[in-house]
């Protein structure tokens, strides 16, 4: 074995003492028994093997709007934040629209990307090229495109849709984007499901009634996601801080509790990692960074009992990579070598002192919270250890699987 990892690992829901190893970026073996390497990473008391995580909702700004963020940063900030895959948002400045563009954003990535990547195409009356997966906004958001005609676009997509599911009609009429925008735009998107059978990802559900008709509407094409900030925040706060405008609004503390109650059936978790600056949020900017903080609020809530470790590896690896046909990630024999240690005990104060993203700032300053990151590995490689980023910019595009008709099922 080139690399064996020896401790506590999750494993079938289960946590197991023994050893994993890794030969050519792969894990080759989950054992409950010491395996023997060219080199051992033992863990240490309180500390935890689990899957590097997939996050597939991910905003890297870039291009124009590189003060924001970089590849470079956000990508740093997914690896010390645990998050070894992300996918990359299309709504940049200018928006993956094209062939060209679209070229421009992948060569960006082979030289700056530091975790694994999916590139995203934005469809909004435009022809669709070959892409890992396609964005459809129902109404305007950052960057301001959005479709015209959502069931032509999401037809026309060859793979599958994440969907801003916010509708452009009702955020004319409301512009404070009450609940009745999500859900006519969540009934909208279904009944389009309904009728072409095409796989369809929801991004950011927000609200009871929302999250009610996804349910009701049973289409096992059909996935959805919930954010940390919309399970962790409620419109008080917003109320106490401007700062935390995002679209789709944080909503009541009904709205959160519901999600939260549902928990077991979402699908997905992700970030929606959306960094601007203080000096853009004060002037009205919609979108709150994430990506160092999804996790360690995620292992917090574990160690309150609001969910289970398990929970976060369905939603975070096995989930995204089973909906979103990632051939070469997952938690299992054969798929990338990407692991992080976590240390389930360590309490300590979330700070945008300490993180690796260009926002400067986080909504979780001053919150205490019990679990944290303490390495990643990437293939088979440690790319950040106790905070620090190690080596170059060594991400690689996922691997997508050939069939696109697969069961779009959750957990």
């Amino acid at each position: 074995m080139d690399l064996v990892i020896s401790g506590k690992f999750l494993f079938h829901e289960k946590i197991i003492d023994g050893s994993i190893g890794i030969e050519f970026g792969k894990i080759t073996k989950f054992s409950m028994r010491e395996l023997k390497g060219d080199n051992v990473i033992k863990t240490e008391k309180n500390q935890l093997i689990l899957p590097g995580l997939i996050d597939v909702h991910v905003h890297l700004r870039d291009f124009n709007e590189s003060y924001k963020e970089t590849i470079s940063s956000g990508t740093k900030a997914a690896l010390h934040g645990g998050i070894t895959t992300v996918f990359d948002m299309p709504n940049t400045k200018p928006p993956i629209m094209d062939e060209k563009t679209l070229r421009m954003r992948e060569l960006l990535f082979k030289k700056k990307s530091y975790a694994d990547y999916a590139l995203g195409f934005l469809i909004a009356g435009n022809e669709p090229v070959k892409a890992d997966f396609y964005k459809i906004f129902m109404g305007a958001s950052t960057g301001g495109i959005y479709s015209k005609d959502f069931e032509e676009d999401y037809r026309k997509a060859p793979d599958i849709v994440s969907v801003h599911a916010e509708d452009y009609e009702m955020i004319a009429k409301y512009p404070e984007r009450p609940p009745i925008v999500e859900i006519t735009a969540i009934e909208k998107a279904l009944n389009a499901a309904k009728k072409l059978k095409k796989p369809l990802h929801i991004c950011h559900v927000s609200t009871k009634e929302g999250l009610e008709r996804i349910l009701r509407a049973g289409l096992r094409w059909v996935s959805f996601e919930v954010t940390p900030h919309h399970l962790f925040l409620t419109k008080k706060d917003y109320e106490n801080s401007k700062l935390l405008k995002v679209y789709p609004p944080l909503r009541t503390e009904e709205d959160r509790r519901f999600l939260w109650k549902n928990i077991k059936k979402v699908p997905i978790i992700a970030s929606d990692h959306a960094p601007h600056t203080l000096e853009d949020k004060e002037e009205g900017a919609a979108g709150l960074p994430g990506l160092e903080t999804e996790l360690p609020l995620l292992l917090n809530a574990v160690n309150r009992g609001l969910l289970t470790l398990w929970d976060i590896v369905e939603k975070m690896v096995i989930n995204p990579a089973k909906i979103f046909g990632i051939k070469n990630k997952g938690w299992k024999e054969g798929k990338d070598a990407d692991l992080i240690i976590v240390d389930m005990k360590k309490e300590w104060t979330i700070s945008a002192d300490n993180m690796y993203t260009k926002a400067g700032w986080t909504p979780y300053e001053g919150w205490r919270v019990r679990g944290k990151v303490i390495m990643t590995i990437l293939r088979g490689e440690i790319v950040m250890e106790d905070d620090e980023i190690i080596g170059k910019p060594r991400g690689e595009r996922i691997v997508k699987e050939s069939d696109h008709k697969r069961d779009m099922g959750g957990s």
